[in-house]
């Protein structure tokens, strides 16, 4: 493989962006310490981000025929977006009760339920190696959320946040796939995301005062970083890593998301922190990815 090859296959893509994708919560706890609450954070950050999906794609997509959708396709594109919006308040809102480490552990259940989706739509199990090294990362997530940490700072409320974040990303990815194969990866996200600024606006706008939605300039800093290198850049890749790559193959391979998002918040606040299981968890996850190169996707 070229060095040019490596760069534009799918798994590398899918793991550029989850490194990127995995300082979000890093990003959000930055926006929090300054009283920003969370919807106030999500309106901001999409009616930052949005823009610049419409920017890239313009421009990505300059040379192609503008694609049109159907009925159907906007339809779809609207659940997508209704999906994240819900993925996304739930995210943040476990950021928010349990801090960027426990709820990026959360999140992360999100490859197991995009290989069952996948399963599913195939109608095909995954292969007896491929479930293996599924289950040695998935048993690394376990460790992780074992006690240890945290200084008991667990909530159900948190939790059931992440769980929902989880299967609410799920269910948007695997439904994403399907609508990249006719719209492109950079359509896709183009349109859903700005289905996923209308629920905001719908849902959540008009209970925050006007008074709330205007940010400090740190914070407004930060929400900025947050957009571009967590939010908009990490969208492309991703989306076109799922397109070239397998999914199950790709699923586990962001899977190392929570060890990147865990070692940046030990570094940088000192109310989280790790145990030895916890410890024994992030290198089971790495072995298992580092395992996946061996295994060959089914079919």
């Amino acid at each position: 493989m070229t060095r040019r090859a490596f760069w534009q296959s799918g798994l590398v893509l899918v793991a550029l962006a989850t490194f990127a994708m995995a300082f979000k919560g890093i990003f959000a706890r930055l926006v929090y310490q300054y009283g920003v609450s969370v919807d106030v954070l999500l309106i901001w950050r999409f009616v930052l981000a949005v823009p610049l999906f419409w920017v890239g794609a313009l421009w990505l997509n300059r040379h192609r025929p503008k694609a049109r959708l159907s009925g159907r396709q906007w339809l779809l594109c609207g659940v997508s977006g209704l999906l994240f919006f819900f993925s996304t308040w739930c995210d943040f809102n476990a950021i928010h009760e349990l801090g960027a480490s426990l709820s990026r552990m959360l999140l992360y259940l999100f490859p197991a339920l995009v290989m069952l989706l996948d399963a599913a739509r195939t109608r095909r199990l995954p292969s007896p190696l491929h479930a293996l090294v599924f289950a040695g990362a998935w048993t690394g997530i376990a460790l992780l959320l074992l006690p240890g940490w945290h200084d008991g700072r667990v909530t159900v409320h948190g939790v059931l946040y992440g769980l929902g974040a989880a299967a609410c990303y799920a269910s948007f990815l695997t439904l994403g796939q399907g609508l990249m194969k006719p719209l492109g990866s950079v359509r896709f996200n183009q349109v859903s995301n700005s289905f996923t600024l209308v629920f905001m606006a719908v849902g959540l706008l008009p209970g925050i005062p006007a008074g709330d939605l205007v940010l400090s300039a740190p914070a407004l800093g930060w929400m900025v970083v947050l957009v571009v290198l967590s939010t908009v850049l990490p969208f492309f890749l991703l989306f076109e890593g799922f397109h070239r790559a397998n999914a199950s193959e790709a699923a586990v391979v962001a899977m190392f998301g929570p060890v990147v998002t865990v070692t940046a918040a030990l570094a940088l606040f000192p109310d989280e922190h790790l145990g030895p299981l916890q410890w024994l968890g992030m290198v089971v996850v790495l072995a298992s990815i580092g395992a996946l190169k061996l295994v060959k996707a089914p079919g």
